[in-house]
Parts: C-alpha cells; sequence; structure tokens
C-alpha cells in the first residue's frame, strides 16, 4: 500500500514539474515575444552595418554625378542596389536568409525587399 503511494506521489509530482516547464516555456523559450523581438533587432542591426558600408560610395555617386542612376556597390560588401534613380536607391542584404532593404538616401533597414 505505501509503495502503490509513493508512485502515484512520484507521477503526480513529474506531472506537475512537466507542467511548470511548459508554462514556463511559453515565457521564456525560445519562440517568446522578447526572444523573437531582440532576435528582429539584430537582423537590423546587421542590416544597418551591412548597408552602412555601402553608402559612401553611393553618395560620391551623387556628389560627381547629381544622381544615384549608374552607381555601382563596392563587391563583396552583401548588399545589391537593386534599383537607383536621379534622387533615390533601393539596397538589398540577405541577413541570415531574411531579405532586409534600406530605400535611401537617409532610410533605414526595414524587413522585405524592395
Amino acid at each position: 500500500m505505501t509503495r502503490t503511494i509513493s508512485i502515484v506521489g512520484i507521477l503526480i509530482a513529474l506531472a506537475i514539474g512537466g507542467w511548470l516547464f511548459a508554462e514556463q516555456s511559453k515565457n521564456e523559450g525560445p519562440t517568446a515575444p522578447a526572444v523573437t523581438q531582440a532576435e528582429g533587432q539584430a537582423l537590423l542591426a546587421t542590416a544597418s552595418a551591412n548597408f552602412s558600408q555601402v553608402v559612401p560610395a553611393l553618395q560620391g555617386q551623387y556628389a560627381q554625378t547629381g544622381s544615384y542612376a549608374g552607381a555601382q556597390v563596392p563587391p563583396g560588401a552583401g548588399v545589391s542596389l537593386v534599383s537607383a534613380s536621379s534622387t533615390s536607391y533601393c539596397l538589398e542584404s540577405n541577413v541570415n536568409g531574411t531579405v532586409v532593404h534600406e530605400v535611401g538616401p537617409g532610410g533605414s533597414p526595414a524587413a522585405g525587399p524592395c
């Protein structure tokens, strides 16, 4: 009789522990809102660093010609110049499989393509 009560007690303790672990994982696990927000901020920060390497070349093109049309980005920067007109440009970067773009001049990185 004592063994049965002990086994039932252990099963109840394990069930409660499992439930508490599952509840905590909702708020502190890898899919928690705070974690996904931090990942998104890191993604945009990385893209911003990539774009900041290329913007001086585009500004140099504009200073010489008065237009962004015909500008080229330095090779190996991890950034593509998707469009360039006389007054604006759009850059794209692939950061860990996610496409991020920046419309310039003076833009800020945003998720998605141009």
